[in-house]
Protein backbone atom coordinates (compact mmCIF):
# COMPACT_ATOMS: atom_id res chain seq x y z
CA UNK A 1 0.00 0.00 0.00
CA UNK A 2 1.25 2.87 -1.35
CA UNK A 3 0.82 6.16 0.71
CA UNK A 4 1.30 9.92 -0.69
CA UNK A 5 3.04 11.40 3.21
CA UNK A 6 1.57 15.04 1.87
CA UNK A 7 -2.10 13.78 2.54
CA UNK A 8 -1.27 12.37 6.15
CA UNK A 9 -1.81 14.72 8.67
CA UNK A 10 1.24 14.18 10.94
CA UNK A 11 -0.25 15.21 14.58
CA UNK A 12 -2.34 11.50 14.04
CA UNK A 13 1.28 10.12 14.96
CA UNK A 14 1.16 12.03 17.90
CA UNK A 15 -1.85 10.73 18.54
CA UNK A 16 -0.91 7.19 17.67
CA UNK A 17 2.48 7.21 20.48
CA UNK A 18 -0.69 8.37 22.82
CA UNK A 19 -2.16 5.80 22.60
CA UNK A 20 0.05 2.94 22.54
CA UNK A 21 2.32 3.93 24.81
CA UNK A 22 -1.05 4.95 27.65
CA UNK A 23 -2.88 1.61 25.85
CA UNK A 24 -6.03 4.36 27.10
CA UNK A 25 -8.11 6.46 25.30
CA UNK A 26 -8.51 8.82 28.18
CA UNK A 27 -5.69 8.72 29.07
CA UNK A 28 -3.76 9.35 25.70
CA UNK A 29 -6.54 12.15 25.36
CA UNK A 30 -5.18 13.60 28.79
CA UNK A 31 -1.80 13.49 27.75
CA UNK A 32 -2.00 15.75 24.37
CA UNK A 33 -4.64 18.24 25.47
CA UNK A 34 -7.51 16.56 23.41
CA UNK A 35 -10.68 15.27 24.08
CA UNK A 36 -11.93 11.46 24.04
CA UNK A 37 -13.21 11.98 21.27
CA UNK A 38 -11.19 13.51 19.28
CA UNK A 39 -8.43 10.64 19.90
CA UNK A 40 -10.94 7.99 18.83
CA UNK A 41 -12.05 10.10 15.50
CA UNK A 42 -8.03 10.54 15.00
CA UNK A 43 -7.56 6.81 15.49
CA UNK A 44 -10.22 6.04 12.79
CA UNK A 45 -9.04 8.12 10.26
CA UNK A 46 -5.11 6.31 10.91
CA UNK A 47 -6.97 3.42 10.46
CA UNK A 48 -8.35 4.02 7.28
CA UNK A 49 -4.69 6.00 6.32
CA UNK A 50 -2.78 2.50 6.92
CA UNK A 51 -5.75 0.14 6.31
CA UNK A 52 -4.89 -1.83 9.71
CA UNK A 53 -6.71 -1.43 12.78
CA UNK A 54 -3.25 -0.58 15.00
CA UNK A 55 -4.89 -1.10 18.19
CA UNK A 56 -7.29 -3.79 19.19
CA UNK A 57 -9.28 -4.06 22.87
CA UNK A 58 -7.74 -6.66 25.30
CA UNK A 59 -9.85 -5.99 28.45
CA UNK A 60 -9.81 -2.62 29.93
CA UNK A 61 -6.86 -1.85 27.52
CA UNK A 62 -5.93 -1.63 24.04
CA UNK A 63 -2.69 -3.39 22.99
CA UNK A 64 -1.34 -2.47 19.27
CA UNK A 65 -1.01 -4.48 16.19
CA UNK A 66 2.33 -5.63 14.78
CA UNK A 67 1.86 -2.88 12.56
CA UNK A 68 1.77 -0.37 14.77
CA UNK A 69 4.59 -1.46 16.70
CA UNK A 70 6.59 -1.04 13.93
CA UNK A 71 5.29 2.09 12.91
CA UNK A 72 6.02 3.52 16.29
CA UNK A 73 9.54 1.94 16.60
CA UNK A 74 10.13 3.82 13.44
CA UNK A 75 8.66 7.18 14.26
CA UNK A 76 8.97 7.12 17.93
CA UNK A 77 12.80 8.26 17.05
CA UNK A 78 11.94 11.03 14.88
CA UNK A 79 8.69 12.56 16.61
CA UNK A 80 11.35 13.31 19.18
CA UNK A 81 14.17 14.47 17.31
CA UNK A 82 11.04 17.03 15.92
CA UNK A 83 10.30 17.84 19.47
CA UNK A 84 13.58 18.64 20.54
CA UNK A 85 14.52 20.66 17.65
CA UNK A 86 11.22 22.87 18.27
CA UNK A 87 11.71 23.24 22.06
CA UNK A 88 12.83 26.36 23.44
CA UNK A 89 15.83 25.47 25.56
CA UNK A 90 14.09 26.28 29.59
CA UNK A 91 16.66 26.40 32.67
CA UNK A 92 15.15 24.80 35.82
CA UNK A 93 15.47 26.52 38.84
CA UNK A 94 15.00 23.75 41.82
CA UNK A 95 13.95 26.09 44.14
CA UNK A 96 10.99 27.41 42.71
CA UNK A 97 10.54 24.65 40.42
CA UNK A 98 6.24 22.89 41.05
CA UNK A 99 7.07 19.60 39.46
CA UNK A 100 6.32 16.34 40.27
CA UNK A 101 8.52 13.48 39.31
CA UNK A 102 7.61 9.55 39.03
CA UNK A 103 10.54 7.16 40.11
CA UNK A 104 10.04 3.54 40.17
CA UNK A 105 12.72 2.22 42.10
CA UNK A 106 13.45 -1.45 44.05
CA UNK A 107 12.66 -1.48 48.01
CA UNK A 108 16.19 -2.44 48.92
CA UNK A 109 17.77 0.63 46.90
CA UNK A 110 14.94 2.60 48.16
CA UNK A 111 16.08 1.56 52.05
CA UNK A 112 19.11 4.05 50.58
CA UNK A 113 18.04 6.36 48.52
CA UNK A 114 14.90 7.72 49.53
CA UNK A 115 15.62 9.26 53.12
CA UNK A 116 18.60 11.09 51.24
CA UNK A 117 16.54 12.35 48.20
CA UNK A 118 13.63 13.60 50.21
CA UNK A 119 15.97 15.01 52.39
CA UNK A 120 18.16 16.98 49.83
CA UNK A 121 14.71 17.84 47.67
CA UNK A 122 13.58 19.79 51.73
CA UNK A 123 16.27 21.69 51.54
CA UNK A 124 16.93 22.63 47.53
CA UNK A 125 13.64 21.51 46.11
CA UNK A 126 11.02 22.30 48.43
CA UNK A 127 8.08 22.10 46.16
CA UNK A 128 9.27 19.45 43.80
CA UNK A 129 7.23 16.01 44.61
CA UNK A 130 7.43 12.66 43.95
CA UNK A 131 5.78 9.48 43.24
CA UNK A 132 7.49 6.31 44.27
CA UNK A 133 5.88 3.63 42.42
CA UNK A 134 5.97 -0.28 42.73
CA UNK A 135 8.12 -2.52 40.75
CA UNK A 136 7.13 -5.42 39.07
CA UNK A 137 7.78 -8.29 36.31
CA UNK A 138 7.93 -6.33 33.61
CA UNK A 139 10.72 -5.16 31.85
CA UNK A 140 11.54 -1.39 33.03
CA UNK A 141 12.06 -0.38 29.08
CA UNK A 142 8.10 -1.32 29.09
CA UNK A 143 7.31 0.81 32.43
CA UNK A 144 8.67 3.59 30.88
CA UNK A 145 7.22 3.39 27.46
CA UNK A 146 4.15 2.63 27.95
CA UNK A 147 3.31 4.00 31.06
CA UNK A 148 5.12 7.58 31.16
CA UNK A 149 7.19 6.69 34.41
CA UNK A 150 9.81 9.29 33.73
CA UNK A 151 13.01 7.84 35.94
CA UNK A 152 12.72 4.02 36.72
CA UNK A 153 15.36 2.07 38.55
CA UNK A 154 16.39 -1.37 36.88
CA UNK A 155 17.99 -4.13 39.24
CA UNK A 156 21.10 -6.09 37.03
CA UNK A 157 20.41 -3.44 34.02
CA UNK A 158 18.27 -4.03 31.22
CA UNK A 159 20.23 -6.55 28.86
CA UNK A 160 19.06 -6.44 25.21
CA UNK A 161 16.79 -3.73 25.53
CA UNK A 162 14.88 -4.05 22.11
CA UNK A 163 12.80 -0.68 22.32
CA UNK A 164 14.54 2.48 22.56
CA UNK A 165 15.70 3.78 25.76
CA UNK A 166 18.09 5.72 27.67
CA UNK A 167 20.10 4.46 30.24
CA UNK A 168 23.03 5.37 32.73
CA UNK A 169 24.88 3.18 35.40
CA UNK A 170 24.38 3.95 38.73
CA UNK A 171 25.99 2.01 41.08
CA UNK A 172 27.55 -2.45 40.65
CA UNK A 173 27.92 -4.23 43.68
CA UNK A 174 28.39 -7.38 45.23
CA UNK A 175 26.12 -9.76 47.51
CA UNK A 176 26.88 -11.52 51.13
CA UNK A 177 24.75 -14.37 52.32
CA UNK A 178 22.75 -12.89 55.46
CA UNK A 179 21.82 -14.85 58.64
CA UNK A 180 21.10 -14.93 62.60
CA UNK A 181 24.37 -14.43 64.85
CA UNK A 182 23.58 -17.82 66.72
CA UNK A 183 23.30 -19.50 62.66
CA UNK A 184 25.45 -22.59 62.66
CA UNK A 185 27.59 -21.40 59.55
CA UNK A 186 28.18 -17.62 61.20
CA UNK A 187 31.62 -16.66 61.04
CA UNK A 188 32.66 -19.47 58.51
CA UNK A 189 33.58 -19.13 55.53
CA UNK A 190 31.07 -20.25 52.87
CA UNK A 191 31.88 -22.59 49.77
CA UNK A 192 29.18 -22.43 46.90
CA UNK A 193 28.50 -26.66 47.89
CA UNK A 194 27.79 -24.63 52.03
CA UNK A 195 25.47 -22.19 50.11
CA UNK A 196 23.77 -25.06 48.44
CA UNK A 197 23.10 -26.72 51.49
CA UNK A 198 21.48 -23.74 53.66
CA UNK A 199 18.00 -22.94 53.26
CA UNK A 200 17.32 -19.89 51.68
CA UNK A 201 14.57 -16.69 51.29
CA UNK A 202 14.18 -15.36 47.79
CA UNK A 203 13.44 -11.58 47.95
CA UNK A 204 11.35 -11.98 43.99
CA UNK A 205 11.23 -8.20 43.70
CA UNK A 206 15.31 -8.17 42.91
CA UNK A 207 14.36 -10.80 40.32
CA UNK A 208 16.13 -14.37 39.40
CA UNK A 209 19.55 -13.62 38.68
CA UNK A 210 21.10 -15.89 40.86
CA UNK A 211 18.97 -18.67 40.28
CA UNK A 212 19.41 -18.24 36.38
CA UNK A 213 23.05 -18.08 36.75
CA UNK A 214 22.84 -21.86 38.90
CA UNK A 215 20.88 -23.20 36.15
CA UNK A 216 23.49 -22.11 33.78
CA UNK A 217 25.65 -24.76 36.20
CA UNK A 218 23.29 -27.01 36.77
CA UNK A 219 22.72 -26.08 40.37
CA UNK A 220 20.03 -24.92 42.51
CA UNK A 221 19.41 -22.99 45.48
CA UNK A 222 16.98 -24.77 48.40
CA UNK A 223 14.32 -21.49 48.58
CA UNK A 224 11.83 -22.43 51.19
CA UNK A 225 10.51 -18.66 50.98
CA UNK A 226 9.68 -16.69 48.44
CA UNK A 227 8.50 -13.05 49.64
CA UNK A 228 7.91 -10.14 47.07
CA UNK A 229 10.18 -7.27 49.12
CA UNK A 230 12.33 -6.61 51.81
CA UNK A 231 10.03 -6.12 54.22
CA UNK A 232 9.67 -8.61 56.70
CA UNK A 233 13.15 -10.93 55.87
CA UNK A 234 15.41 -9.46 58.15
CA UNK A 235 12.89 -10.59 61.10
CA UNK A 236 12.70 -14.17 59.26
CA UNK A 237 16.28 -14.41 59.35
CA UNK A 238 16.65 -13.23 62.63
CA UNK A 239 14.53 -15.66 64.07
CA UNK A 240 15.20 -18.90 61.65
CA UNK A 241 18.42 -20.68 60.23
CA UNK A 242 16.91 -19.25 56.90
CA UNK A 243 19.57 -17.22 54.84
CA UNK A 244 19.00 -14.40 52.09
CA UNK A 245 21.17 -12.40 50.04
CA UNK A 246 21.87 -8.82 50.79
CA UNK A 247 23.90 -5.88 48.61
CA UNK A 248 27.05 -5.40 50.24
CA UNK A 249 26.47 -1.96 50.83
CA UNK A 250 23.98 -3.02 53.47
CA UNK A 251 25.83 -4.88 55.39
CA UNK A 252 27.43 -1.85 57.00
CA UNK A 253 24.41 -0.59 58.47
CA UNK A 254 24.92 -0.61 62.33
CA UNK A 255 21.38 -2.80 62.50
CA UNK A 256 23.13 -5.10 60.10
CA UNK A 257 26.58 -5.41 62.35
CA UNK A 258 24.80 -5.90 65.80
CA UNK A 259 21.80 -8.36 64.42
CA UNK A 260 23.71 -10.28 61.77
CA UNK A 261 26.59 -11.99 60.30
CA UNK A 262 27.40 -11.92 56.80
CA UNK A 263 29.85 -13.72 54.63
CA UNK A 264 30.85 -13.12 50.42
CA UNK A 265 28.49 -14.97 48.36
CA UNK A 266 31.16 -17.87 46.68
CA UNK A 267 29.94 -17.09 43.25
CA UNK A 268 32.80 -15.69 40.91
CA UNK A 269 31.36 -13.02 38.21
CA UNK A 270 28.09 -12.33 39.88
CA UNK A 271 27.03 -8.43 40.73
CA UNK A 272 24.66 -6.62 40.83
CA UNK A 273 24.02 -3.21 39.14
CA UNK A 274 21.62 -0.65 39.44
CA UNK A 275 20.65 1.41 36.28
CA UNK A 276 18.61 4.74 35.28
CA UNK A 277 16.49 4.35 32.44
CA UNK A 278 13.88 6.76 30.77
CA UNK A 279 12.12 7.66 27.75
CA UNK A 280 13.98 9.52 25.29
CA UNK A 281 11.60 12.12 25.22
CA UNK A 282 13.41 13.24 28.65
CA UNK A 283 16.74 13.31 27.18
CA UNK A 284 16.56 16.68 26.93
CA UNK A 285 14.37 18.19 29.66
CA UNK A 286 16.27 20.35 31.90
CA UNK A 287 13.94 19.12 34.87
CA UNK A 288 14.80 15.82 33.91
CA UNK A 289 18.32 16.37 33.99
CA UNK A 290 18.96 17.98 36.78
CA UNK A 291 16.50 14.81 38.88
CA UNK A 292 18.78 12.12 37.02
CA UNK A 293 22.32 14.59 38.08
CA UNK A 294 20.73 14.20 41.59
CA UNK A 295 20.14 10.44 41.91
CA UNK A 296 23.41 9.99 40.43
CA UNK A 297 24.98 12.31 42.66
CA UNK A 298 23.29 10.35 45.60
CA UNK A 299 24.31 6.76 44.32
CA UNK A 300 27.94 8.14 43.93
CA UNK A 301 27.77 8.65 47.34
CA UNK A 302 27.13 4.93 48.09
CA UNK A 303 30.25 4.01 45.84
CA UNK A 304 32.83 6.85 47.54
CA UNK A 305 31.54 4.70 50.87
CA UNK A 306 33.21 1.39 49.43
Amino acid sequence: MTINLRSVDLNLLVVLEALVEERSVARAAARIGLTPSAVSHALRRLRVTVGDELLVRRGPVFEPTPHAAKLLATLGPALDQIASALELPRDFDPSTAHRNFPLGVPDYAGEFLLPRLCSYLGEVAPDVSLSILPLDDRKAADVVAYEGVELYLSIYGEAGIARPVQTQRLIEDTFMILMRRGHPFAGRNLTLDDYLSLRHIKVTGLGSAIDNKLAEMGLVRRVMVKIPSWQGVLSIVESTDLVALIPKHWTRRSQFQDRFVSTPLPLENFFLSIDAIWHPRNEHDSGHRWFRGVIKDLFGELEADH
